[in-house]
């Protein structure tokens, strides 16, 4: 199968196609719908051509569609027709769930993925759990407002990074995982990880994206 992948951020839209050594970005923000970010990407991928869609969405899914509008993008995502509108089959996913998904190497992990926001998922024997902890409070603050982007510019890079690592310990004995892997654009920025630590990227969205489609390419569909 030709596989597209979309990863969708609050600062760009990062797209790759099966085969293809790199991705090419969109700028996203509060003024981007979901027909403009399927423009876009036709726009871009030019003469790609594809037959799966795998879309890693910033929100909540349920029974593989958008229950709520992204934080920071324009509204409309809930119930846009995306198989329509790529014109073949598509799926959808939460974006940390399939970071998480590409970057699972077995067991139990917790993947915690540092971008604009902190985004958390759990996967348990290849069971995907989607979690939220960005919203859990410590230290009269959200866990979000340590580990995000905007936390790294406000504490400096070596308070944000003992921050990381502190919540990863808490994080990973509290859900009792076999390691935590460290994921989204500003894992790169990380020294010195712990050793129950793995590093991820945003690479692994990719591969997460690919996985998606493991069942139909078993099925030969």
């Amino acid at each position: 199968m030709h596989i597209l992948v979309v990863d969708i951020g609050g600062t760009n839209v990062k797209v790759w196609k099966t085969g293809e050594s790199d991705k090419v970005k969109i700028p996203s923000g509060p003024e981007l719908t979901p027909q403009a970010m399927v423009d876009a990407i036709r726009k871009e991928a030019g003469d790609w051509k594809f037959d799966r869609v795998s879309i890693g969405y910033p929100g909540d899914i349920k029974h593989g569609k958008p229950v709520a509008n992204p934080y920071a993008l324009a509204p409309g995502w809930i119930d846009f027709n995306y198989g329509d509108a790529f014109g073949c089959p598509t799926r959808l996913m939460n974006d940390a769930c399939m970071q998480a998904l590409g970057s699972y190497e077995g067991g139990s992990m917790l993947y915690i993925g540092l971008g604009t926001n902190m985004g958390t998922s759990l996967i348990v024997d290849r069971k995907i759990v989607p979690l939220a902890l960005g919203h859990v409070q410590v230290r009269k603050k959200i866990f979000n407002e340590y580990l995000s982007r905007e936390g790294r510019e406000r504490m400096g890079a070596s308070e944000w990074q003992d921050a990381v690592y502190e919540a990863a310990e808490v994080l990973k004995h509290a859900f009792l995982v076999d390691y935590v892997t460290l994921g989204g654009g500003n894992a790169k920025k990380l020294e010195n990880l712990p050793g129950f630590c793995r590093r991820g990227g945003n690479q692994n969205a990719y591969f997460g994206g690919l996985r998606m489609w493991e069942d139909a390419a078993h099925a030969g569909n």
